[in-house]
């Protein structure tokens, strides 16, 4: 049985070790799969952020070069039909130089007025320098180069380029929207160089690696004027953005886990509780059957001698047997008692009869009844302070409960037993005070004496025989009786135990 015992324990943890070893690597697998979309996914956030900032540019300085070309104080705008391509070209030309001009139709084949004499008339005006600026958008700005069309609208368009170029506060407002998108929130920083590669992501520092494992691509932001020529995001640990992500798969193995190793604990402890208490069984069957031959024993030894002529012819002698075999017979009711009552500690209940009894009677006979059936030197001082005899309780539980607990002090004393019984008044209660000058029970314990089966030893040794059934039953019988016990011990100075019973 121990072998089978311990070999299914092997076999549970081997198995519980399996799964946690195979849950584990699921889960760090998938987190390795979710850093790496997190990479993914922030690359694609930035580099959308930098397409972003740099369209919020654009759109400033296309409308201030639009405005510009309306100035009629800087440009002039002229029209003259194309008779081959059948269309009006437009041309626009330096007030102050009109050699300085750049003439087109800007592709709108949909498009082709003519100047309006009334000049109040600005529509074809606004729709020529506004497919200008389009033009310089689409050609110049997005593309990082300046085509001097004309000299003049070309440093202008350098001086707006210059005013507004690439700045990582414009950059963090549109990186933010598309991280949101994404739903991420991992603190972030940029990372602005002037020398850079954008055909990788990788970063030399080692440092500063550890404190951002996350760092996205290169971008070039075409800032010449100082060192901020390329920029990156570098990221905290994303942690949380994966947490929260496998959070699901998480939570469910850890509960998946937990089930599975309470219902594990639960088997074995179950095993363990009829292992233990099938020890406790065969335990109880020795002691209890050396129990039972004692007074059997002493009992035929009585009755043989009884029929000795020369005993029975004895009147002395044939008393003193006569009363040795009532002894022994009476000791032997109790144990019977307590073999029927096995049936009551495994349903817990008990049907009480209460009646008026005199306790002190009943305590004294158990009194001499231990003191003739116990090896020992025994000296029980019995008094009686309360200034009544009767109290209202189940008799054969009473006579139980007190005999359970004089057999404990009787049972853990030793060679030479002094036990006090006392009894008070107090609160509405007759207190028993049972105190002997045995060994005593260690403070961490005491709350377990009350328990089925449990029995003060050291270690797996117990000295003393008994079931560990005693102190159980008494406290049932005191809680039925809607009374109380309690235990005052230390170890080496012996054991109070104290019973009160309502009255």
């Amino acid at each position: 049985m121990h072998k089978k015992a311990g070999l299914l324990v092997v076999v549970c943890f081997v198995a519980m070790a399996g799964l946690l070893a195979l849950q584990a690597f699921w889960i760090v697998k998938y987190y390795h799969v979710t850093k790496l979309n997190f990479e993914k996914e922030v690359n694609l956030a930035f580099e959308d952020g930098i397409k972003k900032e740099l369209g919020l540019r654009c759109d400033t300085i296309q409308k201030i070069v639009e405005n510009k070309i309306l100035d009629t104080n800087t440009f002039n705008i002229s029209a003259r039909f194309d008779k081959n391509d059948k269309k009006y070209v437009y041309t626009i030309s330096t007030k102050a130089d009109v050699k300085d001009k750049f003439s087109s139709s800007f592709s709108l084949a949909d498009y082709s007025k003519a100047l309006p004499r009334n000049k109040r008339d600005t529509n074809v005006r606004r729709h020529v320098a506004a497919a200008l600026a389009l033009l310089m958008r689409d050609e110049d700005l997005e593309q990082h180069i300046i085509y001097y069309r004309t000299q003049k609208l070309g440093v202008f368009m350098n001086e707006q380029a210059m005013k507004y170029q690439f700045d990582t506060t414009r950059l963090r407002s549109a990186f933010n929207i598309y991280l949101k998108e994404r739903n991420i929130n991992v603190p972030y920083r940029f990372m602005v160089k002037k020398v850079d590669s954008t055909n990788n992501k990788g970063v030399a520092n080692a440092k500063l690696a550890e404190s951002y494992p996350v760092i996205t691509k290169s971008f070039a932001t075409y800032r010449y004027t100082d060192n901020q020529r390329f920029v990156r995001a570098m990221f905290k640990s994303p942690s949380s953005y994966i947490v929260s992500r496998i959070g699901l798969i998480l939570f469910s193995s850890l509960a998946m886990i937990l089930v599975i190793s309470g219902c594990m604990i639960l088997i074995l402890k179950s095993l363990f509780r009829e292992k233990r208490l099938s020890a406790i069984k065969n335990d109880f069957i020795s002691n209890i059957t050396h129990e039972f031959k004692t007074p059997i024993a002493t009992v035929l030894v009585a009755i043989e001698a009884l029929k000795d002529k020369a005993v029975l012819a004895d009147e002395e002698k044939t008393r003193r047997y006569l009363a040795h075999a009532k002894t022994e017979t009476e000791r032997l009711n109790l144990l019977v008692d307590k073999v029927m009552n096995l049936s009551i500690y495994q349903d817990e209940s008990m049907v009480i009869k209460k009646e008026n009894i005199h306790f002190d009677e009943i305590i004294e006979g158990l009194i001499k009844l231990h003191q003739l059936s116990e090896h020992k030197q025994i000296s029980i001082d019995y008094e009686n302070k309360s200034g009544v005899s009767i109290v209202n309780a189940d008799k054969i539980q009473f006579q139980h409960a007190i005999n359970n607990v004089l057999d404990n002090a009787l049972k853990y004393s030793k060679a030479a037993v002094k036990l006090k019984v006392s009894i008070s008044l107090k609160d509405n209660f007759l207190v028993i005070r049972l105190q002997d000058d045995g060994i005593g029970i260690a403070e961490q314990e005491i709350s377990l004496v009350f328990e089925k089966f449990y029995r003060v030893g050291t270690g797996n040794n117990h000295l003393v025989k008994g079931h560990g059934l005693g102190l159980s039953y008494v406290k049932q019988i005191m809680e039925q009786h809607a009374g109380w016990v309690r235990i005052e011990s230390k170890p080496e100075y012996g054991t109070t135990l104290i019973l009160g019973w309502p009255i």
